[in-house]
């Protein structure tokens, strides 16, 4: 069952219930996952996200739940080449561009469209950029396709984009999770697993250095707690966390775990890359239930293609060839 709300300033959501009682609210500023609640083995159902406050939500700079592109992840200096065309946008962090600059999807308002289907709510999300509107070349056509669940605890993010032009595109959900309930507790007791024997090491500005073995401090390979190695060296400089990317040749699965709630979340995706950033720094953000941030209060999963930049051709979209990736969310108890 859904229903829209109507907000101020152009804000509506998309209020969804499944037949288990699992609660997701969307948003179509930013394409976004507004909130996520779930039972615990109590059968207490609490939020599981990092949910700004309405006045925080605007142009928040932790893209909480945001859909953001057309590049997540850090540009140096702002700058690329497609072929032999150098293209420039402004920097928004420390003389690089992250997360898109202040053209990002994640502040942007989508229109969008429900179907509903006996098993399945569909909503997707569409946003039409015109050549160069962003900074970044091509007409490009995007969507983000909602798959919500009735009978399931379930959630499908698919991104869909095609453009005129050669670009660059390489987009994910900025969903932060706490699985303790009601942001009661931080993240760094929660069990973490990822599929992925490859880290990318980072400079002191967050760029992406080389790719690497996993060390001990990086190596989710079995589930562990993820605060066990946080305040190493190896972790803690130069981004005061985990602000990192995982990466190998399989798709990503990934697992979170929050052992005292019973809550346990299992993410599969057709990227093979994913980004994971612990909430480090914290700011003047008050989440829903009047929490005030702080650090390590949730963890942002965002599977991505960053990995791509590595490569001959990086993260490049030729023209006219269809941009399809998907994630699975799936949530339990046990």
């Amino acid at each position: 069952m859904y229903k829209i709300l109507n907000q101020a300033r152009g804000l509506k959501l998309i209020d969804f219930y499944n037949n288990n009682d699992f609660h997701i609210i969307l948003s179509n500023y930013g394409a976004s996952v507004y909130e996520i609640e779930m039972e615990d083995r109590n059968n207490k159902r609490e939020l599981i996200t990092l949910t700004p406050q309405y006045a925080f939500y605007y142009n928040t700079p932790k893209y909480a739940g945001l859909t953001v592109g057309r590049v997540c992840g850090r540009i140096e200096k702002g700058e690329f080449n497609i072929g032999s065309i150098k293209y420039h946008i402004d920097p928004n962090e420390k003389g690089n561009l992250n997360h898109s600059g202040k053209n990002t999807f994640a502040y942007k308002f989508f229109d969008f469209k429900i179907e509903d289907n006996d098993d399945l709510t569909l909503v997707t999300f569409f946003l039409n950029i015109k050549d160069m509107e962003d900074e970044f070349p091509g007409d490009l056509e995007f969507r983000v396709v909602y798959h919500l669940y009735k009978n399931k605890n379930k959630m499908r993010i698919e991104f869909q984009g095609i453009s005129s032009k050669d670009t660059i595109l390489n987009v994910c959900n900025h969903t932060y999770f706490n699985l303790s309930g009601g942001l009661k507790r931080n993240i760094l007791d929660h069990e973490l697993s990822i599929n992925k024997g490859y880290v990318a090491k980072m400079n002191d500005d967050l760029l992406l250095k080389h790719i690497e073995v996993v060390s001990k401090e990086f190596d989710f390979r079995k589930p562990r707690d993820i605060g066990r190695y946080i305040y190493s060296d190896e972790v803690l400089f130069p981004a005061k966390g985990y602000d990192h990317l995982f990466t190998g040749s399989k798709p990503l699965e990934l697992s979170l775990y929050d052992s005292v709630s019973g809550r346990y979340m299992e993410v599969k995706s057709t990227y093979k890359d994913v980004t994971i950033y612990t909430n480090n720094i914290s700011d003047n953000t008050i989440y829903l239930g009047d929490v005030i941030d702080s650090p390590y209060l949730g963890i942002a999963i965002e599977p991505n293609r960053m990995g791509g930049i590595f490569t001959k051709d990086g993260i490049i979209l030729k023209a006219r060839t269809l941009y399809n990736y998907y994630t699975d969310y799936t949530f339990e108890v046990r």
